[in-house]
């Protein structure tokens, strides 16, 4: 494993406590990430939040005393704001939409590998965004269904290669991958993507991804 910096400091929030024991010690193999804590229920994790500031909370959907959506709301808005990638056995593209707009980073199943949960888990520390891609499918295409039976106003103005990144990264791909198949440098991809979010007012690819559904933007 290369050298990549301080350790991603990571908060596990589950109800089974078999399974938070399950991740901690898959996560133990890895030196870049630091399971900091691994709690059963929103209020223990909001505690850990205050007191720890991690970077990344990986958290089920269905918890014992709140709604995993719920506890995203609180999780953004607290003053140490991390990350929050859902990890869950729900199988719901609606489920994804709501997380996608209210901020989640990413969205992935129960079924993943541990090895694709710790390239997960770094993604979203880079500010990148994992869907589950079977889940991102039905939620692609329930979006575009949406878009052709309404009407939106007010879409903002993006150029033509803004369009082309943006629906490259509707379906998926990297910043490398848009790069490579758009003959350009990763740089100007990134700034490009920057310039997106900032007239979609998205935080993250999945946001600018359900934005530009909604908003018709395709091609």
């Amino acid at each position: 494993m290369p050298d990549r910096g301080p350790a991603i400091r990571v908060l596990l929030v589950d109800g089974n406590r078999l399974f938070r024991a399950g991740i901690r010690a898959f996560m133990s193999e890895h030196q870049d990430i630091e399971v900091l804590a691994d709690v059963g229920s929103g209020e223990d994790a909001l505690k850990i939040l205050d007191a720890h500031a991690p970077d990344v909370a990986v958290m089920e959907v269905n918890l014992p005393d709140t709604s995993g959506l719920e506890l995203l709301g609180r999780l953004r808005t607290a003053a140490n704001k991390c990350e929050v990638l859902f990890l869950t056995t729900v199988d719901n593209a609606e489920m994804m939409i709501t997380a996608a707009e209210r901020g989640a980073a990413g969205y992935v199943l129960k079924d993943i590998s541990p090895e694709n949960l710790a390239n997960a888990i770094r993604a979203v520390h880079q500010g990148r965004t994992m869907l589950n891609p079977a889940v991102a499918r039905q939620m692609l295409a329930r979006l575009a269904a949406k878009a052709r039976n309404g009407t939106v106003s007010d879409k903002p103005e993006l150029g033509e290669h803004e369009v082309l990144i943006l629906s490259r990264v509707a379906l998926g791909m990297s910043d490398r991958e848009i790069a490579t198949k758009l003959h350009v440098s990763e740089a100007t991809v990134k700034k490009h993507l920057r310039r997106i979010y900032s007239k979609l007012g998205a935080r993250n690819r999945a946001q600018a991804a359900l934005l530009a559904v909604k908003l018709n933007l395709l091609k």
